[in-house]
């Protein structure tokens, strides 16, 4: 195809891709996708933590969760959110939940329940099926569902062929299956985790290491207190961590407006349920995550994924300011919600200062990613250079840098691995300085690409913690050395990104994880912006034909089809998610237009 035909393709494709986003704003400036996104683990999560919580009072959500469940178990036994091949994860708490609601409950276990399990010790078969009439837990039967027991043992057969709990790469869902399986009396590998309650008295540290996971871990570890046989020693450390604990559930639930939910999050807020619950201790705030969940039910029973509001505008807003929006009056909305979404209080509970957003309302957990962004997008909009929340941002992102000079997810100097340092949220920290102002020469912009290039894999790439495979992180990493990069060091790294995103590249001219897999609208998206950014002109071979083949994914009413590239947690659970796929494609597809322009004119 002539480079001009090419190029006007483009030119109509993010003329129909900006209307199809403006299409989803909000009155309130926010741009949302998707009515219901059904998470059978959010599901499965729920039912366990409101079994737990108040059985009689939630029976009803309880047995439409169980039967939402059976109804969406897949042909070879397992369960996963929809276009997302079958996960262990998820199909290891769908189990637990319908195991635990068909043998009914009953409140904590006492000294000799799940916790004192003999690991890999099976317990009896009681995985009989409903029956009319009253049952335990107060669940009202579902006499069209199939045999629960049925059920389970084919949900545990493709468990076993999917490598079991056990084999999943996050240890700490590796250990919460086999709590919730020693609960529901079901077969387990391994000893049940010990969570030591006494790490929450070191502050300091149980933020460093634990990140996002504190106020859960400190709902499990009161549970497990209160379950597990210790010496006079053990005894004492309890007793000393209880308060710590109660305090940091209760800070991030009263920080949060004392809804009941926590970061908006169906899944967390079941985790810390479910601890709370099973501790007996701080009643009401169980009652009050018991009763967020209710509210937060589907008409069908199912719970959804957690609501991504800042996320999807972040990523909406940037496709339009590329494509050329950025003067648009119907994005002085969108400058208003974002503003108003700025959290101005600190979050106590992971030691942030305030000035960050979280992925949701104005309320939720602080996300470095997030603030990045909507920083970087509030300097770039009309006024920006004025504009006190995108210098906020950066004071933020200025605190909570790590001293290596990576930024983790909201606590500095996190742990590697988990929540710890991200090169890809590194990468668009480094954006979002140089958008302030800061020039290449910047001491902490300087500091991260030290450690960006000091962190690269032998084969060139470069990770992400919020999606799958190399090529996010990778391209990301590829504009931020190519925009600041200053020394030798730099450059050869941003070489050698070059090189792996141009040697992962697929024989149709589109890019998936780099590992061989199927190619995808967001890689594909990621890899041709960072390939522009790194100077690669728009008819070179692998430019050319990845903007060719954004262009033969869009659909005809303007957006793009989402694959499974984000993790919702980390190589246990993915999603697919259209807001996403549309934003990443509009942006790629509208830089190529600008580079492809000014070539023409040269």
């Amino acid at each position: 195809m002539p480079a001009s035909a090419l190029t006007d393709r483009v030119d109509a494709a993010v003329a129909t891709g900006a209307e199809a986003l403006f299409a989803r704003q909000r009155a309130d400036g926010a741009f949302v996708f998707g009515a219901r996104r059904t998470s059978p683990l959010n599901t499965a999560g729920a039912v366990i933590a409101l079994h737990f919580a108040d059985p009689r009072g939630s029976a009803e959500a309880i047995g439409r969760g169980v039967a939402w469940l059976c109804r969406n178990q897949r042909d070879d036994g397992g369960w996963a959110m929809p276009g997302v091949p079958t996960e262990p994860l998820a199909t290891a708490v769908a189990a637990a939940a319908l195991q635990l609601t068909a043998t009914g409950p009953t409140g904590p276990p006492g000294p000799t329940g799940p916790d004192h399990t003999p690991a890999g010790h099976p317990a009896p078969d009681r995985s009989a099926p409903d029956h009319a009439g009253a049952h335990p837990t107060g669940t009202a039967p579902d006499r069209a569902a199939p045999d629960r027991a049925a059920v389970v043992r084919a949900a545990l057969e493709r468990l076993t062929a999917l490598g079991g709990a056990e084999g999943l790469p996050e240890p700490a869902m590796a250990a919460l299956c086999r709590q919730l399986h020693a609960l529901a009396g079901l077969p387990y590998r391994g000893a049940p985790r010990r969570l030591p309650l006494e790490l929450l008295l070191l502050p300091g540290l149980s933020r460093r290491l634990l990140s996002l996971r504190l106020p859960i871990f400190a709902a499990q570890a009161l549970a497990q207190a209160e379950h597990r046989r210790r010496g006079p020693v053990g005894r004492a450390l309890d007793r000393l961590g209880r308060p710590r604990a109660l305090a940091v559930v209760r800070g991030a639930y009263e920080r949060e407006g004392a809804t009941g939910g926590f970061s908006t999050d169906p899944w967390l807020t079941a985790l810390i349920c479910l601890g709370l619950a099973r501790s007996g201790r701080a009643p009401d705030l169980t009652a009050a995550a018991a009763r967020w969940l209710r509210r937060a039910a589907g008409p069908d029973g199912s719970w959804d994924l957690m609501p991504l509001d800042v996320t999807w505008t972040n990523f909406a807003t940037a496709a339009l300011l590329e494509a050329g929006h950025a003067a648009d009056p119907r994005l002085a909305a969108t400058r208003a919600m974002l503003r108003a979404h700025q959290q101005k209080e600190p979050f106590d509970a992971f030691g942030c200062p305030p000035g960050f957003w979280g992925f949701s309302g104005p309320r939720s957990w602080p996300m470095a990613l997030e603030t990045a962004e909507a920083g970087s997008l509030l300097f770039r909009l009309p006024g920006g250079a004025d504009d006190g929340h995108a210098r906020d941002a950066i004071a933020w992102l200025t605190a909570t840098q790590d001293s290596a000079g990576t930024w983790s997810l909201c606590v500095r100097d996190s742990k590697p691995g988990g929540f710890g340092p991200c090169p890809q949220m590194t990468a668009k920290a480094v954006g979002a300085l140089l958008d302030s102002g800061a020039p290449p020469g910047d001491a902490r912009v300087a500091r991260a690409l030290r450690r960006l290039a000091a962190v690269q894999r032998p084969d060139g790439s470069y990770e992400a913690l919020w999606y799958r495979g190399g090529t996010a992180g990778t391209a990301a990493v590829l504009e931020a050395l190519t925009r600041a990069g200053t020394t030798d060091a730099h450059r050869r790294a941003a070489r050698r990104a070059t090189d792996w995103l141009l040697r992962t590249r697929r024989a149709d001219g589109s890019w998936g994880a780099g590992d061989g897999g199927p190619g995808t609208v967001e890689d594909t998206a990621w890899a041709l912006r960072g390939l522009l950014a790194a100077g690669l002109p728009p008819d070179h071979p692998a430019t050319a034909a990845a903007a060719h083949r954004l262009l033969e994914a869009q659909r005809a009413d303007g957006g793009w089809p989402p694959s499974p590239v984000h993790e919702y947690i980390r190589g246990c659970a993915r999603y697919a998610d259209e807001g996403i796929a549309g934003g990443l494609a509009l942006r790629a597809l509208a830089h190529y237009r600008t580079a492809a322009r000014a070539q023409e004119a040269s």
